[in-house]
C-alpha cells in the first residue's frame, strides 16, 4: 500500500453563485496515476486548481507529505507535500531570449536566493527534467524556435524539475504531435516508477484507458472512481452512463 499524499473531504468551490465542483472526496497515494474525466464545463480544471491551492473552496484538503532526503544540505525536511501543475494552454513568453534550459531553470528559483546561480542538486533536476521529455538535443535552442508539441514539454519539463510529489495536469496531450506524446507518455511512467502521483484532466478516452490506472468521472460532483479499464469501459450501474455524462461513446 503506497503512502497517501493528499485527501479531501467535502471539497466545493463556488464563483459566485455557481457551483462548479461540490462535495468531492479524493484521495491520492504516492504513484499513483489518476485520470480526471468528464465532459467540458464539469468541474475538472477547477478541482485541480482547488487541489493545487489556487482558489478558495469549502471542505478540507489534507496534504501528507513522505520521508524525503533533503535536496541540499541547507533544506530541512518539508512540512507539505511538494505539489506541481501545468495548466491548459498555457501560454508562456516564448519571445524571451531564452534557451530551453534556461526556460526550465525558471522552475528552480524557489529553492534558492533569486541571485544564485544554480547548484549541483538545480542543475541535477534541470537536465534530469530535459532528458525524461527526451529535450537534450534542444537544451540550447531558443524557445521561441520550438514547435508547439516541444513548446508542452518544456512547460512540463519546467514541472518536473521542481520535483513534485504530485503532478497536477490540465488537458497535457492536448495538440502534440506524435513524437512529443510518445515523450510525455513515457515520462508519466518514469513518474509513476518514482513514487511521484499524478492526476490529470483529459477528453480523451482511449488514452485515459490505457496510460491511468485509475478513473475518477466527474460532473460537478464525483460520479464514479475506481480502475480505469472498468470506470471507462462500463460506466458505474445506477449512475449516468459514459456515454451520457461525456457527450460520446467509447470506440
Amino acid at each position: 500500500m503506497k503512502p497517501l499524499l493528499l485527501a479531501t473531504r467535502g471539497l466545493t468551490v463556488r464563483y459566485g453563485d455557481i457551483t462548479a465542483v461540490e462535495d468531492v472526496d479524493l484521495t491520492l497515494a504516492a504513484g499513483e496515476s489518476v485520470a480526471l474525466v468528464g465532459r467540458n464545463g464539469v468541474g475538472k480544471s477547477t478541482l485541480l486548481r482547488a487541489l493545487a491551492g489556487l482558489v478558495p473552496h469549502d471542505g478540507t484538503i489534507v496534504r501528507r507529505p513522505p520521508e524525503r532526503v533533503p535536496r541540499a544540505r541547507s533544506e530541512s525536511q518539508s512540512s507539505d507535500v511538494r505539489i506541481a501543475f501545468v495548466p491548459q494552454r498555457a501560454t508562456p513568453r516564448w519571445d524571451l531570449p531564452i534557451s530551453v534550459w534556461e526556460a526550465v531553470a525558471t522552475s528552480r528559483i524557489s529553492t534558492r536566493r533569486w541571485w544564485r546561480r544554480p547548484d549541483t542538486a538545480d542543475r541535477d533536476a534541470i537536465e534530469t527534467a530535459i532528458a525524461r521529455l527526451g529535450l537534450g538535443a534542444l537544451a540550447q535552442r531558443p524557445v521561441g524556435a520550438l514547435s508547439g508539441g516541444q513548446a508542452q514539454r518544456v512547460l512540463l519539463a519546467r514541472a518536473l524539475a521542481q520535483e513534485p510529489d504530485l503532478l497536477l495536469l490540465d488537458e497535457p496531450f492536448d495538440g502534440l504531435d506524435a513524437d512529443s506524446l510518445d515523450a510525455v507518455l513515457a515520462a508519466l511512467t518514469d513518474l509513476a516508477a518514482a513514487d511521484t502521483a499524478v492526476c490529470c484532466a483529459l477528453h480523451d478516452l482511449p488514452l485515459a484507458r490505457r496510460v491511468f490506472g485509475r478513473a475518477v468521472l466527474l460532473d460537478g460532483r464525483v460520479l464514479a472512481d475506481g480502475p480505469a479499464d472498468v470506470i471507462l469501459a462500463t460506466g458505474l450501474a445506477g449512475e449516468p452512463s459514459i456515454p451520457a455524462v461525456l457527450g460520446g461513446v467509447l470506440p
